[in-house]
């Protein structure tokens, strides 16, 4: 993921956190319908990050653009 809108480690986190917690939940009756499950959830809050970081990096390419713009 480019880094343009500062997503990139909070991504990686909430990943970790999300496939440990399906990895280590008994309800998953094999490690690949966990991690199955995990990727289904990841590609819903993922698609987003990616979505701001290239609007983020289309707008920063602009002639006039500011950071002061990002900041609200």
């Amino acid at each position: 993921m480019p880094p343009f809108a500062g997503q990139g480690v909070n991504t990686g986190l909430l990943d970790a956190l999300i496939l440990s917690e399906k990895l280590t939940h008994e309800t998953y009756e094999s490690l690949e319908a966990a991690i199955k499950s995990y990727e289904t959830e990841m590609f819903m809050y993922a698609r987003e990050a990616q979505l701001a970081s290239a609007k983020n990096e289309i707008d920063m390419m602009q002639p006039d653009f500011s950071f002061k713009q990002l900041i609200q």
